[in-house]
Order: structure tokens, then C-alpha cells, then sequence
């Protein structure tokens, strides 16, 4: 997949004691372009490029870590005025290649140009952004709460910024594929673009070159799912189906369908929440206990289930019924021997006397939890707050919209804590980061897509939109606002744009536009578990719908505009 390069303007230019310094807004993988006079004396320039910024407006010459900075010593060329940097260079010892056309990239924002009689003029100055085709106009939202718009802009730059390569990179100091971070890289590109392609080539590369965390090899499954829910085609999983079925790991199960390995949990590993001894300093290593644990066995549980619709969907229906089998057995093993009765929430393994936020949260995303248990687990998982990774983010956030604890989730979304989105933002970073502060992973990067859960949380449970067919010929759209006093969005599948608009409040509004060949159930959220101001109107009309939890339900919606209210007697 050959990437496309973008040249952008700066945002802003100045010249600082002989220094041209250029803000171009963002951080983006590319180069930069400078077009000078072709008449210039002989001699050199020196050109730095960074992401970060000192505190007098400089930028980092040593940011720490990973955060990227590099500084270029130009020859002046006799008869040509165009320079890019960074120049050709000897091949980085990194599995992702950039294409010969290309040539190597490096994430900036910043750029300074020093040493030249003549300072560069800003319309010769630009950012050759590279990226894999990227529609911007395909999502949009925009709620009331400036924080949460300020990190799905974060998020959704992210998704265009880190597409450089063609396929799912972790971040620029490993560019490697993994599996984790792909499936939540897919889900929030996705979200903001539906085009497969690099999910698809990733999940190809990540066939032949796997790595080694257990919960990653379930990854596997839920991207090649993710892929088919969202696209309506199975050729992934029938092409690939028996490499995909040995993901399960089904091997390491003992008799009563619980697998024996240990897991990554969380990484870093100091964001396990203490994960099997209560100590957040215990176990640094990369993969821990205990040998029955309960972070392993929700992610078999949840792969058994996706794997039974791949193999429905490939054309292997005894299968697709093996697998809903198995997962049957482990789930009815899982609460058997994880939950704990007298405290009303799940430890974290076989023998285990510690409960962490992981073994709780996987537990309650995946479906695990019965119905008289989900109030104890959904508290605990509320209570525990982001005591887990950007990465762990995903499925705490899915745990909390699926227990119908919006609320929670958005204020984790919306905080300004050190373990939040925003916090990324207040230290400069313009792409979602690879941990929640330096501190936790003094080496992290500003440039890991693993970061960008809010933007498909938003699409799919804030705005509510997911497929309950693969290939969204029928879609939900169930918004969970929590306490946002209105939004608007747009999200982009396979049949065309969904868009919703909501208005809260007691006379509570929702406009959706259902794409051509699509119909859709339409769950429209009660204030409070209240009816609100009375009856339903559907396009001014009153209509009878079903009751479901704290939500009235209208189904086989066809495609277009309507309009819900609650109103009138």
C-alpha cells in the first residue's frame, strides 16, 4: 500500500536571533521540505526537527525517553533550491520499512533552520505529512464538553498520523506490528475512516511474524472479527482460517476448559493494578501468573465466541457450534472458580486472594458476568478508576458503557488526572501516547496508536453505533450521552455514513440519517430510567416501543432521516 504525502504549511513562523523556527500544529511522520534560492553562498545550515518544546519556546534538544529529535548539518546545493529532511539515510534496524519512494520519515512538529544569510520565507517551508489514504471528512463529532471534542481530535489524528508505514506500527521506536495494539489501531481507524486496507495488511504481517504475549494470539481473532464485522467480508477468515483457529490456543486447556499460561495482564507491567499479590511492584517481568488466571481465560472466552461467528461466516458451521460449546464451558468454569461470592467480584486467578481492576473489567466487557452479578462487579470496576494502561483503557471503558455506566466512563474520558487523554495533550503530545506519563514508562513515545480507544468508544457507545450484521446492513445506534447535554457525529461504515444528533434533556431529541441499504434499531436512552416528558414521537408522531433496561427501543428504522422525541401525553 503505497502512502500518500501531503505537504502542509506551518501554522506558525517566526525567526529568533537568526533561528527560523515553524510550528506546523501537529506531530506527523514525514519530512520537511524547505525551498530556498538557488543563489546561495557555499557553505552549510543546520535543520532540527522535534516533537516537544523547552519551556522558552525552543525546541527539546534532549526531550527524554523516546519523544523524537533530530538535528541535520545541510550542504548548500549549487543550483537547486529544495531540500528535504531527514536526507537519505542507511536503513534503520527496524522490522517496518518506509517504501524507496519514500525514504525514511521522522515524527515532528517543530522545525528550526539555522545558519543561512537569509532566513527561509514561510511558503517555502512545509511538512511533507505521509499517510495511507485517508478521508477526513468521512467522521466528525462534536459534543458539549470541550474536553472529550479536544480528545477526539487527539484521537483522530492519531489514526491518520500513525498510517504512515502501511500497516500498524507500535510507535517509531520499535516500528514493529503488535497484536494488541492493531486491533485497537483497527477499531479507531475504523471509527474515523472505514477503509480496511491497513488493518488488513497488518493482520497478514502479523500472520508471519507473531509475538509473544498470550492474550496478543486472541488479538488475532477479534481483529480478523473486527475486519468482518465491519466490512460484510469473510475472504479474510476463509483465507486464513486455520491460522486464525490455532490462535485459541486451545491446547493449553486443561479438562474443565480453563487454559494453563500465564499473561501480559497490562503492560507496563506496573499498571497491573497488583495483579495476583496486591504489590504494583511485584512481577516486573512479561508475562506473570497465576498458572489458572483470570485476565488469560476472559480473553479465551471472548476469542472462542468471536472464532464461532468467523467460522459461521467461512462456512464451517459444525465449528462455528464447537466453539460456542467450548466457550459455554469455560465461561460456566470461570465463574466457578474466579468469582468470589463474599466480596462480589472476581480475583485474579485460581488460588489467588487479590481482586484487580483486570480481572474485573475483562470479565464484565466480555460478556462473562451473569445478570446477579454484574451491579458488584460494575461497582468495583467503577471504583477502581484508570488503575490500568492506555492500552487496559480499551476494555475498561467498554466495561463501564456495557454495564450501563456512562457517567463513569465519561468522566474517565473527560478527566484532567495524570492517567488521562488530556493529560497527554497538556504535555504537547498531538498523537496519543504510549502511557499515561513519563513516569510510568520513562521511554515511551508520543506516537503509539495503542492510546486512541476514545475514538472508537465514542462512535460505538457514545454515539451508539455498531453493526448487529456484518456489513452494518442492520445497525444499532444506541447513544449513551451520560452527561453530555448534546452531540453531534458522524460514523463512517461499510454501507456509508451514519449520522446522529442528540439533544438531552427532559424533551430529549435524537436525529439519526440511515445509510441507503441499511435499516436499524434505534435505542433511545431514558433520563434517569424515567420515561421523561411521555410518549415517544417518531417524525412527530407517537409511536409504542419496547422497553429494554433504561432505553425505548424502535426497530427495522429504514434508511434516511428521522427523528425521535420524547414528548406529549
Amino acid at each position: 500500500m503505497t502512502p500518500e504525502v501531503t505537504l502542509l504549511p506551518p501554522v506558525k513562523t517566526e525567526v529568533r536571533g537568526g533561528v527560523f523556527f515553524a510550528d506546523f500544529g501537529q506531530d506527523a511522520y514525514g519530512k520537511l521540505r524547505l525551498t530556498l534560492p538557488e543563489s546561495m553562498d557555499s557553505g552549510d545550515f543546520t535543520v532540527r526537527l522535534g516533537e516537544k518544546l523547552k519551556g522558552d519556546g525552543t525546541i527539546d534538544r534532549h526531550p527524554g525517553g523516546s519523544v523524537r529529535y533530530a538535528e541535520f548539518h545541510v550542504p548548500i546545493q549549487t543550483g537547486s533550491g529544495v531540500y528535504e529532511l531527514p536526507p537519505a539515510m542507511p536503513e534503520r534496524r527496524t522490522p517496518v520499512q518506509m517504501p524507496q519512494e519514500i525514504g525514511e520519515v521522522a515524527p515532528f512538529r517543530y522545525a528550526e533552520v539555522e545558519g543561512l544569510s537569509t532566513p527561509p520565507e514561510a511558503k517555502g517551508v512545509r511538512q511533507a505529512f505521509v499517510h495511507a489514504h485517508f478521508r477526513e471528512d468521512a467522521s466528525a463529532f462534536e459534543c458539549s464538553d470541550a474536553t472529550l471534542n479536544a480528545v477526539w481530535k487527539l484521537c483522530k489524528h492519531t489514526m491518520e498520523a500513525t498510517s504512515a508505514f502501511g500497516i500498524y506500527i507500535d510507535g517509531d521506536r520499535e516500528r514493529k506490528p503488535y497484536e494488541a495494539d492493531a486491533y485497537i489501531n483497527f477499531l479507531s481507524h475504523m471509527a474515523c475512516d472505514a477503509d480496511p486496507g491497513v488493518g488488513r495488511a497488518t493482520f497478514v504481517y502479523l500472520l508471519g511474524d507473531p509475538t509473544w504475549p498470550t492474550e496478543w494470539s486472541f488479538h488475532m481473532v477479534m481483529l480478523a472479527e473486527a475486519e468482518y464485522e465491519a466490512t460484510g467480508d469473510a475472504g479474510l477468515a476463509r483465507q486464513n482460517y486455520e491460522a486464525i483457529e490455532k490462535k485459541l490456543l486451545m491446547e493449553k486447556a486443561r479438562p474443565d476448559g480453563l487454559l494453563q499460561a500465564p499473561g501480559i495482564i497490562d503492560w507496563p507491567a506496573s499498571e497491573r493494578d497488583g495483579y495476583d499479590s496486591g504489590d504494583p511492584h511485584a512481577a516486573k517481568g512479561p508475562m506473570m501468573g497465576p498458572e489458572i488466571n483470570t485476565v488469560v481465560n476472559a480473553f479465551y472466552f471472548h476469542a472462542l465466541m468471536k472464532m464461532s461467528k468467523l467460522a459461521k461466516a467461512a462456512g464451517h458451521a459444525d465449528d462455528a457450534l464447537t466453539f460456542t460449546t467450548k466457550a459455554a464451558q469455560v465461561g460456566a468454569a470461570f465463574n466457578r472458580v474466579f468469582y468470589n461470592e463474599g466480596r462480589g467480584c472476581y480475583v485474579d486467578g485460581e488460588g489467588s486472594g487479590h481482586a484487580s481492576l483486570h480481572a474485573n473489567m475483562f470479565a464484565l466487557a466480555f460478556g462473562l458476568v451473569p445478570p446477579d452479578r454484574q451491579k458488584s462487579v460494575a461497582d468495583f470496576v467503577e471504583g477502581r478508576g484508570m488503575a490500568c494502561s492506555v492500552y487496559g483503557a480499551q476494555y475498561l471503558l467498554e466495561a463501564l458503557y456495557k454495564s450501563g455506566r456512562a457517567d463513569a466512563a465519561l468522566k474517565l474520558m473527560t478527566s484532567h488526572e495524570m492517567r488521562s487523554w488530556q493529560h497527554m495533550l497538556d504535555l504537547g503530545s498531538t498523537m496519543t501516547m504510549e502511557a499515561w506519563d513519563p513516569s510510568i514508562k520513562p521511554n515511551l513515545t508520543w506516537n503509539h496508536a495503542w492510546g486512541s480507544a476514545p475514538a472508537n468508544i465514542i462512535s460505538r457507545y457514545v454515539l451508539g453505533v455498531q453493526p448487529l450484521e456484518a456489513g452494518y446492513g442492520k445497525i444499532l445506534i444506541a447513544p449513551q450521552p451520560g452527561g453530555l447535554a448534546w452531540m453531534n457525529g458522524t460514523v463512517p461504515t461499510a454501507r456509508g455514513p451514519v449520522e446522529v444528533r442528540m439533544q438531552g434533556g427532559a424533551g430529549m431529541r435524537l436525529e439519526v440519517n440511515i445509510p441507503a441499504g441499511a435499516t436499524a434499531m434505534v435505542k433511545v436512552p431514558l433520563q434517569n430510567g424515567a420515561a421523561g416528558a411521555g410518549a415517544l414521537l417518531l417524525n412527530g408522531k407517537a409511536v409504542v416501543p419496547r422497553r429494554e433496561g433504561d432505553a425505548l427501543v424502535v426497530d427495522n428504522l429504514p434508511a434516511g432521516r428521522t427523528v425521535l422525541q420524547m414528548g406529549g401525553r
